[in-house]
This record gives structure tokens, sequence and C-alpha cells, in this order.
């Protein structure tokens, strides 16, 4: 990717419910800009770059509960680190 991208990482996260009621996590990882489409649908978006959240609404939890980035970050990074440390490289 162009220079551009250098300065952009995000990972966003998109719940749905499967055949057993319970929620599927569906994870992306990007390098572009991350638009009004995507934030809406997104549950989490996290900016990697910058080291904050953009949005995190995650089933179960209140929306007035404040979750910070590394609790974010860490509970992903444990299910996703092959995966985060190859994107960020």
């Amino acid at each position: 990717m162009g220079k551009k991208h250098n300065k952009k990482r995000f990972l966003l996260v998109k719940y749905s419910f499967n055949k057993q009621g319970k929620y599927d996590e569906l994870v992306e990882l990007t390098r572009k800009k991350v638009g009004p489409g995507k934030q809406a649908e997104a549950g989490i978006v996290l900016d990697l770059v910058n080291e904050t959240v953009i949005k995190c609404e995650i089933p179960g939890v209140r929306k007035d509960q404040i979750i910070s980035y590394e609790k974010v970050y860490d509970y992903f990074y444990n299910h996703y680190k092959q995966s985060i440390d190859q994107f960020i490289k």
C-alpha cells in the first residue's frame, strides 16, 4: 500500500446472533478510512495508531459503561494475536 495508509490502522468488530442465540464476532483489520457506514455497522472501532476507542457497543454491556482502549485491545489481541501482529508490521 502507499504511504497514505501508513498512519491508518483500524480494528472493527461486527456482532450478530447465531442460531444458538449467542453472539458471533466478525473482526476486520483495515488500513483504509472507516466511513460512517462501516462505523454504523460495527459494534467496536479501534484506532490502532492513535490507540483510541472510536466506538464501543458490546452486546450485554451498558452503553454508559466506559471500557478503556487497553482492555478492548487486550481482549482481541489475546484471540487474534497472529493476525494483529501481521497487520501492524
